[in-house]
């Protein structure tokens, strides 16, 4: 290079050659090229300095490692039992167990409530009716005169004003056409439907399908030893068996509000036992030695595993704002940032309903050698939290194992055909219940805050001789149903019983019928609660429809103000 200079200094050449010698060279492409046709050696990204490579390498620890094959297949030995039993409600109730049917899933069983007369509106016993009429015609019986007159419809609005008025027309038609759906199912039942006298055997098996039918999807029988609702907790209790005889393991769902039935609802309680009256043949665990591929757990903003290699930018754990007793954000990054590449995913099919403990773990790396990976063993550690552990009841130790219950693959739930709030009323010094949504005698939803408002009015005998009008007690909607404490024994307890602001109880939802109606002060949070009745609908796994109605709790809208004040002085007019 010194030479070429000397010849631009010292010789005479030509003014384009010196000017491209000596000008800022213009860059027109950022691009590796290669003479010779193989661009290898310009994406092997040379380093210049191997040194601070090095350096780095040991900073991070990469010397100490071992040269050791990956994980490729992971064999796992698993053992399980099926659940063969259930148990509705409180544990402390002693209720008899029961066989869970074939094919089932539990969660009609645990969340289906008995259809009270009032949850079955004329439309749906007017549609029952005709869809046993026309069963019974196509199997060659015709019997809708003598079911009108065995069972016929009750006009729901005698002696009560109008609820629905557009449905008037097509109630009157119902009352002159079709016969009373439930009526008849219980005439069928109680073997006294004097209406079925002739009818042949296809008849008679159309009968009994639309029966079936009829209890299994409108008006599901439930005794009430069978029912799973607690009322004064508002939540769900039962227990199931997963094996049997000395082999069993009972788990309770101590409080279960509803929805997806899951394997944290449930505790384990060792000592406990459920017994069937008949017991079914005993099934032995089954035994399984699976093989699958492991692989590397990937989640979104990951570190990357190697050098010169672009990470994702849209999830920043360096950026989690924490302090040194917050210990579950601490977890999280050490997780994220040092234990990322080391962690990897076995997929192993559990079957449903079932408890499977996993008994022996081990993999095969790349060099084909076999490793037996230890069980962790953390007994001498302090506290109770374990992931994806059941918990023992009353004890602060874990029961290992994967529970699945014998839950539905996907429930869908429908608009809810109740809803009330519970809610506290601190100028008031009350807790109210308020029903937004019943059950009218149509069988559709009845908006209860259309109902007309009572006026707190004073008279005007008094305008004469008074300014003012002593008023004892204000009015408040009918909808709005009072809660008022009652001693339950305790010294300086109580719990809260439903009243009434009426000479009657102004209740008309099903969540609240039960008179008396007692619930426990501390389920009312600030906040306060919110309760619905959904229809549910689900798949048994033969494809078949499974229809209930099942309770949802949530957290409320807050307190509210009922209006509700005593000793008033009002001016008349």
């Amino acid at each position: 290079m010194a030479l070429m200079i000397d010849a631009i200094v010292t010789k005479s050449i030509n003014e384009k050659l010196r000017v491209a010698f000596t000008m800022d060279p213009a860059w027109t492409r950022l691009e590796p090229q290669s003479i010779s046709g193989d661009p290898t050696p310009g994406i092997e990204a040379r380093v210049h300095d191997p040194l601070w490579m090095l350096t780095r390498q040991w900073q991070l620890g990469e010397f100490a490692g071992e040269d050791v094959g990956s994980p490729l297949l992971v064999h796992v030995n698993a053992e399980s039992t099926f659940v063969t039993a259930w148990q509705p409600g409180d544990p402390a109730t002693n209720r008899p167990a029961q066989a869970l049917p074939d094919g089932l899933p539990l969660d009609p069983f645990i969340e289906r409530e008995a259809t009270p007369p009032e949850a079955l509106g004329i439309r749906q016993r007017a549609e029952a009716g005709s869809q046993l009429v026309e069963m019974l015609a196509d199997a060659g019986f015709d019997v809708r005169a003598a079911l009108l007159s065995a069972c016929p419809l009750q006009d729901p609005d005698a002696g009560n004003p109008p609820e629905h008025f557009r449905l008037r027309p097509a109630i009157a038609l119902f009352l002159k056409t079709l016969p009373d759906g439930a009526e008849a199912a219980n005439q069928l039942e109680g073997n006294f439907a004097g209406w079925m006298s002739g009818a042949s055997p296809d008849a008679i098996a159309a009968s009994k399908a639309w029966l079936q039918w009829f209890r299994s999807s409108v008006a599901p029988p439930v005794d009430p030893v069978d029912d799973c609702w607690i009322p004064d907790r508002l939540e769900y209790r039962f227990s199931v068996r997963a094996g049997m005889g000395d082999k069993q393991t009972v788990l309770r769902a101590p409080v279960f509000e509803g929805g997806n039935v899951d394997w944290y609802a449930f505790e384990a309680e060792p000592r406990a036992r459920l017994q069937l009256a008949v017991e079914p043949p005993v099934q032995e665990p089954v035994k399984r030695e699976i093989t699958v591929l492991s692989t590397p757990l990937r989640y979104s903003g990951m570190p990357a595993s190697r050098y010169w290699q672009f990470e994702d930018g849209q999830v920043n754990f360096g950026m989690i704002e924490t302090q040194t007793f917050d210990l579950a954000r601490l977890c999280l990054a050490e997780f994220a940032l040092v234990y990322a590449n080391d962690w990897l995913a076995v997929p192993i099919d559990v079957p449903a309903g079932s408890l499977t403990h996993i008994s022996e773990v081990a993999y095969t790396n790349t060099f084909g050698e076999r490793f037996t990976v230890a069980e962790d063993n953390d007994a001498n550690r302090a506290g109770r939290f374990r992931l994806f552990h059941t918990s023992i009841k009353d004890s602060d130790a874990t029961m290992p194992g994967l529970f699945v219950p014998p839950t539905a693959l996907s429930a869908f739930e429908g608009r809810a055909v109740e809803d009330l709030f519970v809610l506290r009323d601190e100028m008031a010094n009350m807790v109210w219940a308020v029903e937004n949504f019943v059950q009218g005698v149509s069988g559709d939803t009845r908006n209860r805050g259309d109902e007309e408002r009572p006026v707190n009015a004073v008279t005007d005998d008094m305008e004469a001789v008074a300014e003012f009008q002593y008023l004892l007690e204000s009015a408040v909607p009918h909808n709005w149903i009072p809660f008022v404490p009652v001693a339950n024994g305790t010294p300086g307890a109580f719990h809260l019983r439903k009243g009434s602001m009426q000479d009657q109880d102004s209740t008309l939802g099903v969540l609240l019928r039960n008179t008396p109606y007692d619930l426990k002060d501390e389920e009312v949070p600030r906040a306060g609660l919110r309760l619905k009745r959904v229809p549910m609908l689900a798949r048994a796994e033969d494809g078949s429809y499974l229809r209930w109605i099942g309770r949802r709790v949530s957290v409320g809208r807050g307190e509210g103000s009922s209006g509700l004040v005593f000793d008033a002085a009002l001016k008349p007019g």
